[in-house]
């Protein structure tokens, strides 16, 4: 399920309010937090997972939000997925990744 959206110039209130919900999970926000911290800001699930102890479904959960939310960007590859952080939205919404 993946839900579309907008950069800042286009976003609806609804979606602004969207993507700040999804960071003000702490859970969310430390998994945010690990992917700022990887140079490429690109991990898998697995390499995620082992930074924090949640459950496949737990991790599932979390990365929809972010995704949906427009924050972390999911690529499949073949039965795996790897999560980006999308830096240009954070950047035009006013986020500094680097004070997450």
């Amino acid at each position: 399920m993946f839900k579309s959206f907008v950069y800042h110039a286009f976003m609806t209130d609804v979606q602004k309010v969207d993507l700040l919900k999804a960071l003000a999970d702490p859970t969310r926000l430390k998994l945010v937090r690990s992917l700022v911290a990887c140079s490429s800001h690109q991990k898998s699930c697995g390499d995620l997972s082992a930074k924090v102890s949640l459950s496949q479904p737990a991790m599932s959960h979390h990365f929809g939000k972010l995704v949906s939310a427009g924050v972390v960007l999911e690529t499949k590859h073949s039965t795996k997925k790897s999560y980006s952080l999308n830096t240009k939205l954070l950047t035009e919404i006013g986020i500094d990744i680097n004070k997450l």
